[in-house]
C-alpha cells in the first residue's frame, strides 16, 4: 500500500497535508512530522519508528529542504527499494502524488514534480493586454448571427456538468479533471465571461494540457451543441443551480450532474437560505432551480469531490420547504 510522509522543520508538514486534504480530500494515507517544535523532539526515534511500521509498504517521503537536516536524517532510509524521497517539494506534486496509484512508479514521480516546477510562477498582469485583445476579436467573431440549437437537434455528449461557485479551483483542476478523464473545460457563467481579471485567473488554474472557454450561458450552450463538441470529453461548470438547470435543458447528454459548492459568496444572507450540506446554501428560486434539475435528470447528485459519498439529490431534495 501506497504511504506518504512528510516531514519539514517546524509545522509545514501537518499545514501543507491540512491544504492538501481540503482540495483534494483524504485520497492516501498520510503521516506528517513537524521536526524541531519543541527541543524535546526526538527526530532520529520518529523516522526509526515510522519505517520499522512501514517496512513492506511504498513509501514516499516528502521533505523542505535539499540541505535541511529533515532531509539529511532521512537520506539513510532512500536507500531502500520501497523508499522514494522527494525535498523543496510543493501542494502541486504533493497532491498529484496523493491522486496517483498505489503503484506509482519514481519515473512517474518524477513527471509529477517537472509539471510541478511550471507551478512556480511569478502573475504577471501584463497578460490582461493580450487577453483583452482576444475578448475583442472574440466580439466581433460574436456580431455575426449564429443559430442555438436546441435539447431535440442536440447531439453534445458531455461527460459532466458541476454546479461550483468557484468555478475552476484546486478540487476541479486537481481531481475532477482527472477522475473525468477531461479534455477541455467550459465555464458557463456571465460576469466570469465579462470581466478579464476573472478569465485570466480562472484560466491560469486549469491543468496543463486541458482547453478553457469561459463564455456567457447562452454562448456556452451553443459552443457545447456545436457538433465537435461531441468529439472531445468535456466539463461544463457553473456557478449556480439556475444556470446549470439552463444548460441541462438545452444541451443533448450529460453523463454526470454534480452539485458540488453553491451559494457561499452570491453575498445573500445565510439565514435567507436553506442548507443542503456545509457547503450548499440555496435561496428559495434556486432550491425550485433545483427540484426541476431532479426532474430533467434524477441521478443528479452531491459530491464534492471524488472519494466523497455519492448523494442523490432526490432523496433529499423532499426535506427542504
Amino acid at each position: 500500500m501506497k504511504q506518504i510522509l512528510i516531514a519539514t522543520h517546524g509545522k509545514m508538514a501537518s499545514g501543507i497535508r491540512y491544504t492538501a486534504e481540503l482540495i483534494v480530500g483524504q485520497m492516501a494515507e498520510i503521516e506528517t512530522i513537524d521536526a524541531y517544535v519543541t527541543p524535546e523532539d526526538n527526530v532520529e526515534e520518529k523516522f526509526k519508528e515510522y519505517f520499522q511500521k512501514h517496512e513492506q509498504d511504498r513509501v514516499i517521503v516528502f521533505t523542505d529542504l535539499m540541505g535541511g537536516s529533515v532531509n539529511q536524517k532521512l537520506m539513510e532510509y532512500s536507500r531502500k527499494e520501497n523508499v522514494t524521497l522527494i525535498t523543496g517539494t510543493n501542494l502541486p506534486v504533493l497532491m498529484q502524488v496523493m491522486l496517483a496509484d498505489d503503484d506509482v512508479t519514481d519515473d512517474e514521480i518524477q513527471e509529477y514534480i517537472d509539471d510541478a516546477r511550471s507551478e512556480l510562477q511569478m502573475v504577471c498582469l501584463e497578460e490582461k493586454k493580450a487577453d483583452t485583445a482576444v475578448v475583442k476579436e472574440e466580439k466581433n467573431a460574436e456580431k455575426e448571427p449564429k443559430k442555438v440549437q436546441t435539447f431535440e437537434d442536440s447531439t453534445a455528449k458531455i461527460a459532466a456538468l458541476r454546479v461550483d461557485d468557484r468555478l475552476i479551483h484546486g478540487q476541479v483542476a486537481m481531481t475532477w479533471t482527472k477522475q473525468l478523464r477531461v479534455q477541455g473545460i467550459v465555464v458557463a457563467n456571465d460576469d466570469a465571461a465579462n470581466d478579464n481579471t476573472q478569465k485570466m485567473a480562472l484560466k491560469m488554474a486549469v491543468p496543463a494540457g486541458i482547453k478553457v472557454l469561459i463564455k456567457p450561458v447562452d454562448e456556452a450552450i451553443r459552443v457545447l451543441n456545436d457538433p465537435r463538441a461531441a468529439k472531445m470529453r468535456i466539463l461544463v461548470l457553473t456557478r449556480t443551480v439556475k444556470d446549470a438547470l439552463k444548460v441541462r435543458k438545452q444541451v443533448g447528454e450529460i453523463e454526470f450532474l454534480n452539485v458540488g459548492n453553491v451559494g457561499r459568496f452570491d453575498g445573500i444572507d445565510a439565514s435567507e437560505k436553506q442548507l443542503l450540506s456545509p457547503t450548499i446554501m440555496l435561496t428559495d428560486a434556486e432550491v425550485q432551480a433545483l427540484r426541476e434539475l431532479v426532474e430533467v435528470d434524477p441521478k443528479t447528485c452531491i459530491q464534492q469531490v471524488p472519494n466523497d459519498e455519492q448523494k442523490l439529490v432526490k432523496d433529499i431534495i423532499g426535506k427542504l420547504k
